[in-house]
């Protein structure tokens, strides 16, 4: 008898169409900068087609088609990919070089070997499967595509969701921890990573640690956005009344070490990439 799994909020496509704009106000700017060194590792050249998946609000795929990459962008969420055919519109640059679909990436309706390169920035790790998820990435690559895959590591790093913490055990000490670490944190050890690369087929495997820091206006500013994501507005509202005091700590303690200007906010993900086998 197969046992339902309850997905967490950052798993339900659904639940991402409430916080688009914020989040593409607030943290694509940081995963944005983990995908650009992930696109390094896909050896592009000009007409390369490429597939995006769990494409978000579509800044990845406007960094591939700058580098004359032809994109199929995919998300599960239909609000997304409508603010990715917005963004395209706006682009007379590059967006006649996307095209953009809602898609379950687990099951893309794309054929086999018909993309140059896969890319998903902190996508494929969220799916409950997320085995399948690479798997379809390797499938639809032909001969010798690349891939590449960007997950979270080391969360003790993450100092935005460390400060959030810290500030709501400051407040409410007993507050209690999620029932299950989250789910994006599956592949934070290096050789689980590497595994879930290579149980999919991909070769070549190599796994580098990435550090960037997320700048932000200030301490008040980001406050008052954290819900960008589904699982980010789960932990406010799970706080109640003590909401706003833990957002004021939070502030205070980020301004008591980087004053009343902008902040900076490292954080540190696995970028992983292989390539497809040869033809058989």
């Amino acid at each position: 008898m197969m046992i339902a799994v309850e997905l967490q909020p950052d798993q339900r496509p659904a639940l991402w169409d409430d916080h688009i704009a914020l989040y593409e106000e607030v943290f694509e700017p940081l995963t944005l900068a983990f995908a650009a060194t992930a696109i390094d590792r896909l050896r592009l050249a000009a007409g390369h087609r490429v597939i995006d998946i769990a494409a978000g609000c579509g800044g990845a795929a406007l960094m591939l088609a700058a580098r004359g990459a032809d994109v199929l962008a995919v998300d599960a969420s239909a609000r997304m990919v409508e603010r990715i055919r917005i963004r395209l519109a706006a682009r007379a640059d590059v967006g006649s070089r996307v095209k953009a679909e809602v898609m379950d990436g687990a099951a893309l309706a794309v054929a086999d070997a018909t993309m140059d390169a896969a890319l998903s920035v902190f996508g494929v790790v969220l799916f409950p499967d997320a085995v399948a998820g690479v798997g379809e990435m390797t499938r639809v690559l032909k001969p010798l595509g690349r891939a590449a895959v960007v997950t979270w590591t080391e969360p003790e790093n993450y100092q935005l969701m460390a400060e959030l913490l810290a500030a709501t055990r400051a407040v409410t000490p007993d507050f209690p921890p999620p029932p299950h670490p989250p789910a994006q944190l599956r592949f934070r050890d290096e050789a689980a990573f590497h595994a879930l690369l290579t149980d999919a087929g991909l070769r070549d495997v190599r796994i580098e640690r990435v550090t960037i820091r997320l700048e932000v206006p200030g301490a008040r500013w980001l406050a008052d956005r954290l819900a960008f994501a589904p699982g980010m507005a789960a932990l406010l509202g799970a706080l109640g009344e003590r909401r706003e005091e833990v957002k004021t700590r939070f502030v205070e303690r980020l301004e008591a070490v980087q004053g009343k200007g902008p902040v900076l906010l490292a954080a540190v993900a696995f970028v992983g990439s292989g390539g497809a086998p040869p033809k058989s």
